[in-house]
């Protein structure tokens, strides 16, 4: 029960932080301070909102690691293109059908929020993501 709670409250915490960041960077951009033509690179965009909840590889924070995500993008998509199409659209829109996560992620983890970062952003981000697959990590090494 102790166990459940925790991850349930991880989750929660998590979620909440990242639509804080996503928020936050919004704000700043709105500002004039930071805009996506300043050409903002991908692993940017993912220390400033996506690291809090995601690590770069295992062991998993509150969310599935990036390099456990990069791998399951390789499997399930067969051009850098699709796979950040699908990324793009999964993180405005996050819909457990449509994940490439495992279910056990999922029911572990909970979903994403929605992030509310420009699509210039989450492209950067998302073709980051795709490069981050290591050929040397086993497919069982990626378990969330």
């Amino acid at each position: 029960m102790i166990t459940k709670n925790y991850t349930a409250s991880a989750a929660v915490f998590g979620a909440l932080f990242c639509l804080f960041a996503g928020s936050a960077t919004v704000a700043a951009r709105g500002s004039g301070k930071v805009s996506a033509a300043d050409g903002l690179q991908g692993e940017s965009i993912y220390r400033s909102s996506c690291m809090v909840c995601h690590s770069l590889a295992p062991p998993p924070k509150v969310a599935p690691p990036v390099k456990g995500l990069a791998r399951h993008y390789r499997e399930a998509f067969k051009s850098k293109r699709e796979a950040v199409d699908h990324m793009v659209a999964f993180m405005k829109k996050p819909d457990a059908s449509k994940a490439v996560c495992q279910e056990e992620a999922i029911r572990r983890f909970g979903l994403m929020p929605a992030m509310s970062l420009p699509e210039s952003d989450l492209r950067a981000v998302s073709e980051w993501v795709w490069d981050q697959f290591d050929p040397a990590m086993k497919p069982g090494d990626h378990k969330h």
